[in-house]
């Protein structure tokens, strides 16, 4: 009898012993935010091709703009230096999710569809959709509906939310692929296209720049879309780093000094 209790009491504490204490073991997941400060290098991922957010200068070679400096900003709050990782919108999701680099910055929309597969940050700057055209089109476009006719050419870059809305929101007009964003404004110039959507803050900076280029009702643009800073889905610490950096940066104003410098000028 003595032996079967003690084979019982046995058999009984391998069942349970899993279950014991569960709820006090946590198993640690390193975050990118240890190797970040590990390596004192943080990998950044920019299209740069999208002003006044990120935009690479082919003279200097170095990048520039509003997001590339508040990056410049984030990488000092962490101690740390920037590795510059060029990418496209059309891969910008591919690339962080294959670890090419920690986050993204560089006029990033927040947007369901990518929060199914990449972290983003709370929102730092709002903008909204509008289209920029020639000026002396003025009295022939006055609307979104009056751009989509036939014959009408949108000019677009692949695999951002640009692209996404010209295809949810135009059934007429011809939409013309561009691979680099900053090759559709002369495009317009030049009349191989007729017009194209940006967010409004792109398409006042370019028309402010180019007398013969007309932003079409900036103020009242076809929609609101918010932009943040994009991580890996699944890193938690990381992104709760950057949301508490980008809170910080809000309640101190200190994006103040990038609006004045890059969205005002």
């Amino acid at each position: 009898m003595t032996g079967y209790l003690i084979m019982f009491s046995i058999s009984f504490y391998i069942l349970i012993c899993p279950f014991i204490g569960s709820e006090d073991v946590v198993i640690a997941q390193e975050s990118s935010l240890d190797r970040i400060l590990k390596e004192g290098i943080i990998r950044i991922g920019t299209t740069g091709d999208y002003k006044p957010f990120t935009f690479l200068n082919p003279v200097s070679g170095e990048y520039e703009g509003y997001d590339i400096d508040a990056a410049e900003m984030l990488a000092r709050s962490l101690g740390v230096k920037i590795q510059w990782v060029p990418t496209t919108w059309a891969t910008l999701v591919k690339g962080i999710s294959a670890n090419q680099y920690d986050i993204a910055v560089g006029g990033i929309t927040r947007t369901l569809s990518r929060l199914k597969r990449v972290g983003m940050s709370t929102a730092y700057f709002t903008v909204g959709k509008c289209p920029l055209i020639r000026t002396s089109d003025q009295d022939r476009f006055h609307s979104i509906d009056d751009i989509d006719q036939i014959g009408v050419k949108i000019g677009v870059n692949p695999g951002g939310t640009n692209e996404a809305f010209v295809r949810a929101y135009f059934t007429r007009a011809t939409i013309i692929m561009v691979d680099n964003n900053l090759d559709i404004p002369s495009k317009i110039q030049s009349h191989e296209i007729d017009a194209m959507i940006t967010d409004n803050v792109e398409a006042v900076l370019v028309s402010g720049q180019h007398a013969d280029l007309y932003a079409l009702n900036p103020d009242q643009p076809a929609n609101r879309d918010e932009l943040g800073y994009m991580t890996p889905r699944d890193d938690q610490a990381l992104l709760n780093w950057v949301n508490a950096w980008v809170h910080e940066m809000k309640i101190q104003k200190k994006f103040d000094p990038l609006h004045n410098r890059w969205i005002l000028k």
